[in-house]
């Protein structure tokens, strides 16, 4: 877990068992409740905005906001979390030794053969936008990525929509190392 992560999570509880103490058991429920949500999308922030870089094989390439909503009597009612991605250049252009985000290892390591066939990834095709993909990091857990996104309300069918490769309408066509497109 990140530290800032850990950080937040402790926060967060505090705040919660704070701002439950006078009221109900339910509240306080509700607050454990919405605590979990936010720490449910760590995985998937994380695949979507960690790379291997030279410092830390988990830097986090965005930033995070997380916003605790309150009623009258300060207790806990909701929260939001704001994304933004630091480092959108990742995408195209890592140094030699550095990887791209999480999530491209992840598909690429944890598709089964149907998922490879259904999101146009040919088994052992090497993308020049991949580097290093001999590297095996903890973080390249595709099935905790999935279950998450589950756990925030993102169905199997829409996954399968994010996860497949997309032939037109991108800022740039995914293509083998030779520079040909997939096809």
């Amino acid at each position: 877990m990140l530290q800032q992560t850990w950080t937040s999570r402790c926060l967060m509880k505090f705040y919660a068992v704070v701002a439950a103490s006078p009221a109900s058991w339910e509240t306080h429920k509700i607050a454990e409740r919405i605590e979990q949500r936010i720490l449910n999308s760590n995985p998937v922030m994380e695949a979507f905005g960690n790379a291997c870089t030279l410092r830390n094989n988990n830097s986090s390439r965005f930033g995070k906001f997380i916003q605790l909503q309150l009623n009258r009597a300060q207790q806990m009612t909701g929260a939001a979390v704001q994304t933004y991605l630091l480092e959108k250049t990742r995408v195209a252009c890592q140094a030699s030794s550095e990887r791209n985000f999480h999530i491209f290892y992840q598909i690429c390591k944890g598709a089964s053969e149907d998922e490879r066939l259904q999101w146009h990834l040919p088994e052992g095709a090497a993308f020049s936008w991949l580097p290093n993909p001999e590297r095996s990091l903890e973080e390249d857990c595709f099935e905790v990525t999935r279950e998450a996104m589950l756990h925030l309300g993102i169905d199997t069918p829409t996954q399968n929509n994010i996860f497949k490769v997309r032939r037109k309408g991108t800022p740039f066509v995914f293509g083998r190392d030779d520079g040909q497109p997939l096809s």
